[in-house]
């Protein structure tokens, strides 16, 4: 008798298992039905079919498929198609691409049957409404309204109102929620016992409004010019670059683009680097399109994403969704439209856990692959989606002038060598940054300063013998707190007192080094007593309802003075700034990165952007001590080409992206020798079967984190090699040496493309 199996994906990092499907389920089970099996001694895991066939697997023992968890299946072939690609392309299992993309509601495990039925996720059940079955015709409904009437008037309106909710076009086949109604539960039993109205219950669904434009401005001339351009390069190209400057109206192209999507019955999905920083955005999308904008992000509960997966796997499209990298991996049906807000940003590329992919990258594929579109919008777009534009791979639409009455700020180097020299510093503050600042505050306008790290002081250090604070679990030195003279590592988050006096000399008494966001706050208060000056850094971050409470209060106008770190430069569209501060451009410079300069000029050029969005002009000073280093000048000047011109060179004659391809083999282990040695190992197999492009085994910038040492190994691919061929000679060797009984306890991981 011919046997049924099913290959099953499962959410661990583990190749697809192949079960055998038992005879009454056969008429029951497909491609992307959501499945509980069996694995290991006693427990439960839930899995998707990924394929059906008759091939007895080479099992000694064919465990069988226990039940279908979900009527509906868990995963389409879209997605299907999509995860198969991600595991190949990022070099991860399709599990980990399922664990990543199902809520956690979705995939229950457990130990027992029992325990296992009572973890799957349910909707629960509702009641519905709908005519009773004798009444078939507009006559009879209107003669059983009528026998409401003068005596049931409660019933009466109840009638009326299950008749407007339901609309002539379902009156006789449609039915209604009884939440829905605002008619009591007795009023609705006496409609159901005089044979009006009947009742049944159906699991609940989660129901959106749709989307809809509901506002939008005037387009400027620039803008109109812009859009055309970009429905004209989408008939060419699945994946079209926006390159517009800061405040140039890119939002309101998107809305523009995401209505014409959704007139046609299309789903939307708007890509944002971090929500929780963009609520300004949201708050103008909800406008535009009302309560039917759909947002998505690891800050909803479990129950919320999850009602939120089943609602969008079960439409036939038209929503728009807007979330942070994670909403690529939704289940939307007839996506037409996919927007890359602020592509270029790093937060698109997830680098802890596997998958370890980059949502942009993914939506360019899907846009080349699934027939939809991807537009990438930004200001300071990464070298390699320009480079991709260059060569004719995306269109690209240039939109270079801002919206209304607002222009581009002027720039001021300010030299902090010759500033301290004259004697004209002040705190941490060069004269032109003062006179900034002052000018700012006498005319009533805001001002946003800018310094890239957290804390009072990045660390302490003895005047006497020269010894520094470091973190005993990480290889960092620990972040001085001027509040409860506190030392912290931001990585592993191990705090402890600073020290009176130096432990290792016993003499001197270590001080402040260097400067933080908190200092800069402390220094500004003693400044400008007057002003109203706040805080945004990781560690007011920490508390979601402090960091809304500090933007709000900014965009209101409340607060004067905001200092932050990188997270000021996001997305913000404040009309009052006018002054902007780079108060150390050198720290972005000074990365062991080939991407710094890069990143150097989009950080100016963003945080520039922020000041003279309205009818204020717009002023910004950059304090550096390299005040000819060329990325400063061409940030400057807003001269993305130039730069893009020297990057791309650079990276063409040392073989970097976008010339080349790399992967990053990260290898951990809590012994420093044995990882070591084990990393020169691996690089040595590597270079066996890849005989160009392995670097030596090397520690990265910070060699150990929470008592864990790490090596790492570099495999540069470039444009003349198959990069599947050299990925797979990666995984095979890879297997070889998890096998080897000296290294198998030193954990791996693959980074393909790292940021």
């Amino acid at each position: 008798m011919e046997r049924l199996f099913a290959d099953v994906i499962l959410p661990l990092a583990i190749a697809p298992l192949t079960f055998e499907v038992e005879e009454e389920l056969w008429s029951h089970i497909g491609v992307g039905s959501g499945v509980s099996v069996p694995l290991g001694e006693n427990k439960l895991y839930t899995g998707i079919v990924c394929r059906l066939h008759h091939n007895t697997p080479p099992y000694k023992r064919i465990r069988t498929i226990g039940s279908i968890v979900r009527s509906e299946p868990l995963a389409g072939l879209t997605q299907l198609a999509l995860w198969e690609w991600m595991a190949d392309y990022y070099m991860c299992t399709v599990g980990e691409i399922m664990r990543a993309a199902l809520p956690s509601l979705l995939k229950p495990s457990a130990k027992s049957d029992d325990l296992f039925e009572e973890r799957v996720f349910s909707l629960g059940r509702e009641q519905m409404v709908h005519l009773a079955p004798s009444i078939r015709t507009e006559e009879e409904l209107n003669r059983a309204l009528d026998g409401l009437l003068p005596r049931r008037k409660a019933q009466y309106a109840a009638m009326m109102e299950f008749c407007d909710k339901i609309g002539v076009e379902n009156l006789f086949e449609g039915s209604v929620p009884r939440s829905s109604l605002g008619a009591s539960l007795p009023v609705v039993a006496k409609l159901v016992e005089g044979g009006l109205l009947d009742t049944f219950t159906r699991e609940r669904t989660p129901h959106y409004r749709s989307a809809q434009l509901c506002h939008s401005t005037t387009l400027s001339p620039a803008q109109e010019r812009a859009l055309e351009e970009v429905r004209s390069s989408f008939e060419h190209h699945s994946t079209v670059l926006l390159h517009g400057i800061t405040s140039s109206g890119k939002t309101e192209l998107y809305i523009r683009l995401a209505d014409e999507a959704l007139r046609r019955g299309e789903s939307v999905l708007y890509l944002l680097p971090e929500v929780a920083l963009t609520q300004q955005l949201i708050a103008r999308l909800r406008e535009a399109f009302g309560e039917g904008l759909v947002v998505y992000h690891s800050g909803l509960t479990a129950r919320a994403r999850t009602e939120m997966y089943i609602k969008l796997s079960r439409s036939e499209g038209g929503e728009i969704v807007v979330g942070t990298r994670s909403a690529i991996l939704l289940p939307l049906n007839n996506l037409g439209l996919i927007i890359v807000d602020e592509e270029h940003d790093r937060s698109f590329k997830q680098e802890d856990p596997a998958p370890r992919f980059s949502a942009r990258d993914v939506a360019v594929w899907m846009a080349g692959r699934q027939g939809c579109h991807t537009l990438l919008g930004s200001a300071t777009p990464s070298l390699e989606s320009y480079h991709n534009a260059r060569r004719g791979r995306y269109g690209y639409v240039w939109l270079g002038e801002r919206y209304g009455a607002g222009s581009l700020p002027s720039v001021t180097i300010s030299d902090t060598i010759k500033s301290a020299g004259r004697g004209e510093r002040h705190g941490h503050l060069s004269k032109e940054m003062r006179d900034a600042i002052n000018g700012a505050i006498a005319q009533g306008s805001q001002v946003m300063l800018f310094q890239n790290r957290r804390g009072f002081a990045p660390y302490i250090e003895c005047p006497s013998c020269g010894w520094s604070a470091r973190c005993p679990h990480c290889g960092v030195t620990l972040t001085y707190y001027k509040k409860g003279n506190k030392l912290r590592c931001n990585l592993c988050g191990h705090s402890e007192e600073a020290p009176l006096k130096c432990p290792a000399c016993h003499e001197g008494e270590p001080l402040p080094q260097g400067f933080g966001t908190e200092k800069i706050e402390e220094q500004m208060a003693e400044l400008y007593p007057s002003a109203r000056i706040a805080r945004l850094d990781g560690d007011i971050a920490a508390s979601p309802s402090r960091m809304r409470a500090v933007i709000a209060d900014f965009e209101s106008g409340h607060t004067d003075i905001l200092i932050g770190t990188q997270m000021i430069t996001k997305g913000f569209d404040f009309a009052g700034v006018s002054v902007v501060g780079v108060l150390n451009a050198d720290n972005l410079l000074s990365r062991p990165d080939f991407r710094a300069e890069e990143r150097t000029f989009q950080t100016i050029v963003q945080i520039a952007g922020r000041a003279g969005r309205s009818q204020h002009k717009g002023h910004t000073i950059v304090q550096t001590a390299q005040p000819d280093n060329h990325t400063i000048i061409q940030a400057a000047r807003f001269d993305y080409e130039a730069m893009a011109e020297c990057q791309l060179a650079d990276r063409e004659s040392f073989g970097y992206p976008p010339f080349t391809r790399l992967v990053q083999i990260t290898l951990r282990h809590n012994s420093p020798e044995m990882v070591y040695h084990g990393a020169r190992a691996l690089a040595d197999r590597l270079r066996k079967v890849i005989p160009h492009g392995v670097s030596d085994a090397h520690a990265p910038a910070v060699s150990h984190i929470a008592d864990t040492y790490i090596m790492q190994i570099m495999v540069r691919i470039d444009r003349a090699t198959n990069p599947a061929t050299v990925k797979s000679l990666i995984l095979h060797t890879l297997k070889e040496f998890a096998r080897d009984k000296i290294f198998r306890r030193i954990t791996t991981s693959v980074n393909v493309d790292p940021q």
